[in-house]
């Protein structure tokens, strides 16, 4: 969730802050035609954004609010059978709920999601009804993969920071128990000369062996993956005991089917992923999930 300052609040600095800006913007632009190499004219990282400078500004977009639902296992997780509209309705009633926001003044509202038909687009507007939000504020999604979230929020911002809204919601959803990695793809509908060109064919590469390539390009061993995991458990695992997820996790009231085949009302507030017991020693007993070797 996503605010800008109100213009009233900066006026008396507007004249400043124009020209200022400006001479940023200048200065950038210089810097980029500079000899690179040099002594005089080093190479550095500079900002490529408005929005991305170090230093604090009156008219910063800012976050007030960030939330989600737990991360169930898929298959036999706790949101095995929970429709992805039915998360995103939860997470934005909890944000207009927190924030005290009045929804019509919320400018647009934009979704991540890769595995949905259509990037999620029908069932996330859905979820924004469901949610009781009003019907005039425009709903869009984005499928970037694994940074579609990321590049809506980077969206919203970028249209705060432009002066197109004041006001926005960006988030994403994905439920891989409904709906599983190429499930909604169909090869036979490809053209068959996507064969004939590397970078085209490589776009049907599961992520999984990407991970194994990227691994293998950095030299990123087996035992050292082994030992990141068992790490993030037993991070993850303290962090639960401690309650530092608590405030961030929407909890999610779900009917769960029983072995005996009576239904049961559930509420998820929980990760499910974090294992205890897990240990490097374990993990290396594990066969390869892509790629043996």
């Amino acid at each position: 969730f996503w605010l800008k300052p109100s213009a009233k609040s900066i006026e008396s600095h507007q004249s400043y802050r124009i020209a200022a800006i400006g001479m940023e913007r200048v200065a950038r632009i210089a810097s980029h035609v500079k000899a690179g190499g040099s002594q005089e004219a080093p190479l550095s990282a500079s900002p490529t954004a408005g929005f991305c400078t170090k230093e604090k500004k009156d008219d910063d977009v800012v976050i007030c609010c960030a939330v989600r639902t737990a991360l169930c296992k898929a298959g036999k997780g706790s949101f095995n059978k929970t429709a992805p509209e039915e998360l995103l309705a939860a997470v934005f009633k909890e944000v207009v709920a927190r924030t005290k926001v009045n929804p019509k003044d919320i400018g647009d509202i934009q979704i991540g999601n890769v595995l949905q038909p259509g990037a999620s687009g029908l069932t996330s507007r859905m979820g924004q009804f469901m949610a009781e939000l009003p019907y005039d504020i425009p709903l869009s999604t984005v499928n970037r993969q694994c940074s579609s979230s990321l590049q809506a929020t980077a969206y919203i911002a970028s249209a705060i920071k432009s002066g197109i809204i004041d006001i926005g919601l960006a988030g994403g959803v994905e439920n891989m128990s409904m709906f599983p990695m190429m499930a909604t793809i169909d090869i036979t509908k490809l053209s068959a000369k996507v064969l004939d060109y590397e970078n085209a064919e490589a776009c049907l590469m599961p992520m999984g062996l990407t991970s194994e390539n990227v691994a293998a390009a950095y030299g990123v061993t087996r035992e050292r993956q082994d030992q990141m995991a068992a790490d993030s458990h037993r991070k993850a695992l303290e962090a639960q005991k401690n309650g530092w997820f608590k405030e961030e996790i929407v909890p999610v009231t779900v009917e769960m089917k029983q072995k005996d085949g009576s239904v049961k009302k559930v509420v998820v507030d929980k990760d499910e992923g974090p294992r205890a017991g897990t240990t490097k020693e374990g993990l290396a007993k594990l066969k390869p999930a892509f790629k043996a070797g």
